[in-house]
C-alpha cells in the first residue's frame, strides 16, 4: 500500500513502524508545519495536506492529528480517491463523524478507526470464549482505563482545549477505547450509560512548548496563557447491556503510577475472565475452585484468527503487534478482500456512547443509547 500520514506526533510514529513492518510505502507525511514533517524521518515532507494528496496520490491516508482536524482531513482524502485509517476518536462530534461516513460512501472508499485493542490476540480469544457460551450468561463487566496524563496541574496538551478535543477529554481520549472494547469482547450492546465527571485541575497554563498545540484563548499570565479547562480529566461510568448485564469503569487521567492501564473484567454464570493491556500476553480465568493464569498460545485462536499472533508461546506480543493486526485487516478490506476491522461506523458508535456519558454527567441522570448496528 502507498501510504500518506497526516500528523507527526508519537502515535504517528507507531503507525509508521507498523506500516513499514507490513511492507507498506510511506510516500508522504504532512505535519502542522513543513519543518515538523521533515523531522519525522519518513516519506516526502509536506506542510499542506491538499498538496500532498495531489502529488503523492496515496492508496490510504493514516490520520494521526487532534480530534477537530479529522473531519476535514478525512473528507479531503476521500475526495482525492484514498481510503482512510483514522486515529480514535473518529471526530470531535457526532455531526462530524456522520459527515465523514457520508464522504466515504460518496467516494466508494473504506474508512477504518484505530481501536487497536481489538488487535490483541487475547482480546479475540476472550471474545471467542464468550460467543461460544463457555463463559455462561453474562452477569457483569467491569474495568478501567487509567493514566497520569492529566495528573500534574503544570502539564498542558491540546487535549485540555475543548475547541480541539471536543466536549470531553478523559472519555473521548481513553474512555472510548474501553467502551469499544467491552462491546467487542462481549458481543453485547450498551443500552444505558450513567456517568459522573470531575475536573480536578480546572485551570492550566499554556506556555507554547512542543506538543501543547496552538495558542488557546485565555488570560495572559507571566509564563503563558491561563486556560479555563472545560473538559473532564476523570469519569466514573456505569453501563447496562441489552441482555440485562451491567458494569462499571473508572476512566482517569489523574492516576499516579499508571502510564496506561486498560483493564476489562467479565463475569459469567460459568466463569470470569480478566485482562489488562499493560500485561497483554496473559489473562486470568476465574472459577469457583480458584484462579488460572493463562498465557497466549497461538493454537488457542480459531484458524480464521491465526493472523493475529505469530510468535511462539512465551514470547510476548504487545502494543506494536496490535496496531499491526488492525492495520493489516483494514488494508485487506480496502483491497476488497474479506476482513474484520473497526470501521467508521464503529467510530460513530463510540461517539454516541461518549455523548451519552457527557449528557448523563451534565443532566445527572441515566441516558438511553440505541443498540449498535452489527458491522
Amino acid at each position: 500500500m502507498k501510504v500518506a500520514i497526516v500528523g507527526t506526533g508519537g502515535i504517528a510514529k507507531v503507525h509508521a513502524r507498523a506500516i513499514l513492518h507490513l511492507g507498506g510505502e510511506i510516500a508522504g507525511v504532512c505535519g502542522s508545519s513543513l519543518d515538523s514533517a521533515k523531522s519525522f524521518g519518513h516519506g516526502r515532507p509536506y506542510g499542506d495536506i491538499e498538496r500532498m494528496l495531489a502529488e503523492v496520490k496515496p492508496d490510504v491516508v493514516h490520520i494521526c492529528t487532534p480530534n477537530h482536524l479529522h473531519k476535514v482531513q478525512a473528507i479531503a482524502a476521500f475526495e482525492a480517491g484514498a481510503h482512510v485509517l483514522c486515529e480514535k476518536p473518529i471526530a470531535a462530534s457526532i455531526e462530524d463523524a456522520s459527515l465523514m461516513i457520508e464522504a466515504a460512501a460518496r467516494a466508494g472508499r473504506v474508512g477504518a478507526i484505530m481501536y487497536h485493542n481489538r488487535g490483541y490476540p487475547l482480546v479475540q480469544l476472550m471474545r471467542q470464549r464468550i460467543a461460544s457460551g463457555e463463559v455462561g450468561r453474562l452477569l457483569r463487566v467491569g474495568g478501567c482505563y487509567m493514566n497520569d496524563e492529566g495528573l500534574s496541574p503544570d502539564r498542558f496538551t491540546w487535549h485540555f482545549v475543548s475547541k480541539q478535543v471536543g466536549r470531553s477529554f478523559a472519555m473521548m481520549d481513553i474512555g472510548v477505547h474501553w467502551l469499544d472494547l467491552v462491546e467487542h469482547v462481549t458481543g453485547r450492546s450498551i443500552c444505558e450509560v450513567t456517568a459522573q465527571f470531575s475536573t480536578h485541575h480546572p485551570k492550566r497554563v499554556w506556555s507554547g512548548q512542543p506538543g501543547q498545540g496552538p495558542r488557546p484563548p485565555g488570560r495572559e499570565v507571566e509564563n503563558g496563557v491561563e486556560v479555563d479547562v472545560q473538559v473532564e480529566d476523570h469519569a466514573e461510568i456505569m453501563v447496562r447491556f441489552d441482555d440485562g448485564a451491567s458494569g462499571s469503569a473508572t476512566i482517569s487521567t489523574v492516576s499516579a503510577g499508571y502510564p496506561n492501564r486498560l483493564a476489562i473484567s467479565v463475569d459469567g454464570t460459568n466463569l470470569g475472565l480478566d485482562w489488562t493491556q499493560q500485561e497483554p500476553d496473559w489473562y486470568l480465568e476465574r472459577r469457583g475452585e480458584g484462579l488460572l493464569k493463562r498465557f497466549r498460545t497461538p493454537n488457542d485462536l480459531s484458524p480464521d484468527k491465526s493472523y493475529m499472533t505469530f510468535l511462539p508461546a512465551g514470547h510476548a506480543e504487545g502494543h506494536g503487534e496490535a496496531f499491526r493486526n488492525v492495520i493489516s485487516q483494514a488494508w485487506r478490506g480496502m483491497r476488497g478482500k474479506p476482513a474484520e476491522f473497526p470501521s467508521f461506523e464503529d467510530g460513530l458508535r463510540g461517539s454516541h456512547l461518549v455523548e451519552a456519558a457527557i449528557r448523563s454527567a451534565a443532566e445527572r441522570r441515566t441516558i438511553a443509547v440505541a443498540p449498535r448496528v452489527a458491522s
